[in-house]
């Protein structure tokens, strides 16, 4: 079965030509959605009952040959106006019958009559009904009735003097002016309302291992929007960064597209504000604000799950904004294909997206964020008081500035400097909550394998070789990356700038050892207790 999209797509695409682009911007683009396409019936929503009487009675038959024409077979048009209620077709009228002799009204009734649409147009609406709508005044001249001045011969009228609109063809007729388009405003005077927060930037934005390649692309798709990375979708735990680098994006195009229209919100403003078109019956208005961007970012999609009518109009935003090239940046707390409860069709594009992912910040990544957030805020922090918040913390980004902001009211509180000491006690509560954090440094490691060993520091630092001192200076390195979350190379470079290959191989050689020799697994075993035993 063809797909919705697909058919109005086309359906579009075949009608543009044959009417002017101010009718067809308004009338067809702007102000026809399709609902539903079943048995050869294409379902169209209306913006307001005045559009689904006009259509019905100009364009039902221009629609319907441009539906066949893409189907390839016979397809009725409905129209429908949903949002007033008016979901169900009125009873189909069928025309009369042709007749060889003219026709003769049978009795004069004094009341106005309602011409039958087409019958192809299954959706009659009622003059009553019409009039109720402030936005339709039916004109002077069709409300005139005719009166028969000859009883004898009831075939002739006298005609009251009235003044008839000029009929013109579709192409001519001028859409009503509430459909105008607004002057474009210079990008210089167009008010800062994109959503974007000012304090999320790339300057800001701290990259590591963890992050990497989702930063690499943002950069991309802020140096040039819809060319090679739309949509892009990055995904991560919540607290890791997701709308930072979102509104990185956005701030970044702005800088370099100063004349691009951009939109950031989250999914759940989306939904709310079409709810709210809906209650103003204006969703026209809603359709206009996404589908004209250039850019829409939008966060936390996954907040579109179980809500189908907010997917419905997501979906042909989603459409309309991919078929003009205009770039998408969308993020969410789990891969598209995680998203059981968005619609397939919603999925499908997701997940062919440009899909990056961001995951927990290493050890490295921690330190190099309370540095940074350390020197701009002009705090001054102790590396040990440092060191330990980043052992400490690892859940994510949230909980590593919350972290911080305790540490500092901490040392504020007692007019000191941010210390090993004050951040100990600001975080007692936080560190006796999980056993399986512990503050240890690289340089506690190594000072209690010299003790053990009765090494000096200065030779399990040096270059020398022998084995008493090569041994010992492995068993170092492979209990820091045990008991550590440094990096080979970071662990390298504490090691009087070892290459980290080095390391690799001292870690490997070391657990090698670990399963041949069960008393030598004791023996690191409980060097392993020694060093976790300190300052608990």
């Amino acid at each position: 079965m063809i797909d919705l999209t697909e058919l109005w797509i086309g359906i579009l695409t075949d009608i543009r030509p044959q009417v002017s682009p101010q009718i067809y911007d308004n009338w067809f683009e702007a102000a026809l959605i399709p609902c539903m396409y079943e048995n050869d019936v294409l379902t169209l929503d209306t913006t307001s009952r005045f559009v689904c009487s006009f259509i019905s009675k100009k364009y039902t038959d221009l629609l319907e040959t441009a539906a066949s024409h893409v189907t390839g077979r016979p397809t009725q048009v409905r129209l429908i106006y949903s949002t007033g209620g008016e979901t169900t077709p009125g009873p189909s009228v069928s025309p009369a019958a042709p007749s060889s002799a003219p026709s003769t009204p049978a009795a004069y009734h004094p009341e106005k009559t309602v011409s039958a649409a087409p019958a192809s147009s299954f959706k009659v609406l009622e003059e009553d009904t019409i009039r109720e709508n402030q936005e339709y005044d039916e004109p002077e001249w069709a409300q005139t009735t005719l009166e028969p001045v000859d009883t004898e011969n009831p075939d002739t009228y006298e005609y009251e003097s009235i003044s008839l609109p000029e009929i013109r063809s579709a192409k001519d007729i001028t859409p009503p002016p509430a459909a105008e388009k607004p002057e474009p405003v210079p990008a210089a005077q167009v008010p800062v309302s994109d959503g974007l927060n000012s304090n999320y930037t790339f300057d800001t934005f701290i990259v590591g291992n963890s992050n990497r390649m989702a930063n690499a692309v943002a950069l991309s798709v802020a140096g040039a929007p819809a060319q090679k990375y739309n949509p892009f979708f990055i995904y991560g735990d919540s607290g890791l960064g997701k709308t930072h680098l979102m509104h990185a994006i956005g701030h970044k195009i702005r800088e370099n597209f100063p004349n691009m229209s951009l939109r950031c919100i989250t999914s759940e403003d989306f939904a709310n504000e079409l709810i709210q078109s809906i209650q103003d019956k204006n969703p026209e208005s809603f359709r206009q604000r996404y589908r004209n961007v250039d850019v829409l970012l939008v966060d936390d999609i996954q907040f579109l799950e179980n809500k189908e009518h907010t997917q419905e109009e997501f979906f042909h935003t989603f459409n309309k904004l991919y078929q003009d090239h205009k770039q998408m940046v969308f993020t969410s707390d789990r891969p598209p294909q995680n998203l059981k409860k968005l619609e397939n069709r919603l999925r499908s594009r997701f997940q062919a997206s440009a899909v990056a992912r961001i995951t927990p910040p290493d050890l490295e990544m921690r330190t190099a964020i309370l540095r940074r957030r350390s020197q701009s805020e002009h705090i001054e922090f102790q590396n040990d008081a440092i060191n330990f918040i980043a052992a400490n913390v690892s859940e994510n980004i949230r909980e590593l500035e919350g972290a911080f902001v305790r540490v500092t009211l901490q040392a504020a509180e007692e007019h000191s400097p941010v210390t090993l000491d004050i951040a100990q006690r600001a975080l007692q509560d936080l560190v006796q909550a999980s056993d399986k954090k512990k503050y240890i440094t690289i340089d506690e490691i190594t000072k209690a394998v010299c003790q053990f060993y009765k090494v000096k520091y200065e030779d399990l630092m040096s270059k020398k070789k022998t084995k008493s001192i090569a041994f010992p200076r492995q068993i170092a390195m492979y209990l820091c990356r045990e008991l550590t979350e440094n990096t080979y190379p970071h662990i390298g470079t504490a090691f009087n700038g070892r290459d980290h290959s080095t390391v690799m191989h001292a870690c490997d050689k070391v657990a090698k050892a670990m399963e041949k020799d069960k008393n030598f697994r004791t023996m690191i075993e409980q060097l392993k207790t020694r060093i976790m035993s300190v300052d608990k």
